[in-house]
């Protein structure tokens, strides 16, 4: 049959049945604890009807009920699809009809948007009230036949251009990320998990929770803020933390920063990104700790694929790194499928253990991107002649300017040396004679001009690739892992 993600739950709850391992703002469960509630909620799930198969969405905040609902889904054969609970009731209605959603274990907090739902759905229960009904049923595990090959988790793309599509895992391939990330990090049982970005998102859930699970190590839920993020270090002593860029440079903002005590934490891990080599710096020296890896990865990779070390950010911040993970292959492929030189544009690719099933119910979709076992991740890279990898842009987000490609990122890299600038996005917008032209949407720190920008731009890029036109704008639009939204930039700007 095989190991499974909730085999973990229960083999952890026998080696480190008293160990504090769920700990949130509300409650701290050991790993004895969350197994016997959720054994007790998977039999009252089982009494309510629903089967093994089902696809159930789970709508929660990072906190212990997200788990509740999981594990216990697992635990009878139901599918959980942990949902962004940010979205609208009318975006989340479309997903459950395509995803044939059979009903949703929602967190009571959540119960407006729940309840604009019932009607797309055969249950709608609140996990604490299933919870509540479920304490006088049997608390030891259930024996449910399992197999590891089994499809056991559908989590959903950020969206950021256009339609989550639902992402297919079996129990096989999650365990493939979790033992994979665990050697690369050197995770133990003395590990202690801060997840503070949405676990309906993969890299939170699939990449770090697992990868503690795996290792039996402790796990601090919550949602970010900056100050939070630095109380449940200096509170829990956490070891290790996953995060995009942005959040590290909010936290890094904190005024009483020098104050907390940080020196617990071991690992820094950050993705959806690159730090610049000044960012890197700022908080490196921010938190007096140099311990900041580079994650890339998609979620259709599971996410899994390669990092950057920390040794390696001096001479290298902005790459994706060199050496991928245990279990993963890395390509940079032309267009015609071989591999490019060095310093060469073209496609990454990626293949291993962990990559997705599939696209649920979109065969097309995933015949595009799945091709002889290698994923077509859509980024443009390049490799140096050292060996490591620089993303170049996302395919998609490419600007063709009379006939010629730029780089929105690589402009954005520019930009974000100018002391006066926090962050910005690139795009193309139409024009009648060059097709596009390139517009940066900007969020400043300082003063500076439309003219200063252009100016400090052209000393830095050929002049077909700066700027023509400038926004500023408070704050950029963001999904629930910290990725700008880039295509709702262009809509509204364009």
């Amino acid at each position: 049959m095989g190991a499974t993600i909730h085999g973990l739950l229960e083999r952890n709850a026998r080696k480190f049945p008293e160990k504090d391992a769920f700990i949130t703002v509300s409650n701290r469960l050991t790993y004895g604890d969350m197994n016997r509630l959720c054994n007790r909620l998977a039999r009252y799930l089982q009494n309510e009807g629903i089967r093994r198969g089902d696809r159930v969405a789970v709508m929660s905040r990072n906190t212990e009920h997200f788990f509740y609902a999981f594990f216990a889904c697992m635990k009878i054969g139901a599918i959980p699809m942990p949902v962004n609970i940010r979205l609208t009731p009318k975006e989340l209605s479309a997903i459950f009809q395509r995803a044939n959603a059979a009903g949703i274990l929602y967190e009571d907090e959540l119960a407006e948007t729940a309840a604009a739902l019932k009607e797309n759905v055969n249950f709608n229960f609140s996990i604490q009230d299933a919870v509540e009904a479920s304490a006088h049923f049997s608390e030891g595990n259930l024996d449910v036949p399992i197999d590891s090959r089994d499809v056991c988790e559908i989590l959903f793309t950020s969206g950021t251009t256009g339609t989550p599509k639902g992402v297919v895992f079996s129990h096989e391939r999650i365990l493939a990320i979790a033992s994979a990330v665990s050697v690369n990090f050197s995770l133990s049982h003395n590990d202690s998990m801060l997840t503070l970005m949405p676990l309906s998102h993969s890299a939170p859930l699939n990449t770090f929770f697992m990868s503690g699970l795996y290792c039996g190590a402790s796990h601090v839920i919550g949602d970010f803020t900056p100050k939070g993020f630095l109380n449940w270090i200096q509170q829990e002593k956490t070891t290790f933390s996953f995060a995009a860029p942005v959040a590290y440079l909010l936290a890094a903002k904190d005024p009483d920063l020098a104050s907390y005590d940080l020196s617990t934490m071991r690992v820094f891990a950050y993705g959806g990104g690159p730090l610049a080599l000044a960012s890197y710096h700022h908080v490196k020296k921010a938190f007096r700790n140099e311990n900041f890896y580079q994650v890339y990865g998609l979620t259709e990779a599971g996410p899994n694929g390669i990092l950057l070390y920390p040794e390696e950010h001096l001479e290298k911040a902005g790459s994706i790194g060199k050496n991928p993970t245990v279990n993963m292959e890395i390509r940079i492929v032309r267009p015609d499928g071989t591999d490019t030189a060095p310093n060469e544009y073209g496609e990454i690719l990626l293949t291993g253990d962990s990559l997705m099933l599939g696209y649920d119910n979109n065969p097309a979709e995933t015949n595009a991107v799945l091709k002889g076992g290698w994923l077509y991740t859509g980024d443009i890279a390049y490799r140096d002649e050292d060996g490591y990898f620089y993303i170049v842009d996302r395919k998609k987000d490419v600007i063709i300017s009379g006939g010629v490609n730029i780089y929105p990122r690589e402009i954005e890299e520019v930009l974000a040396k100018h002391d006066a600038v926090l962050e910005s996005c690139v795009v193309g917008v139409p024009h009648e004679e060059w097709g596009e032209t390139v517009k940066a949407v900007v969020v400043l720190k300082g003063q500076v001009s439309e003219e200063e920008l252009r100016a400090f731009t052209a000393e830095h890029l050929a002049e077909f690739k700066c700027p023509r036109i400038y926004s500023f704008v408070d704050e950029l639009p963001r999904n629930a892992s910290g990725k700008i939204l880039k295509q709702q930039v262009k809509l509204v700007h364009a």
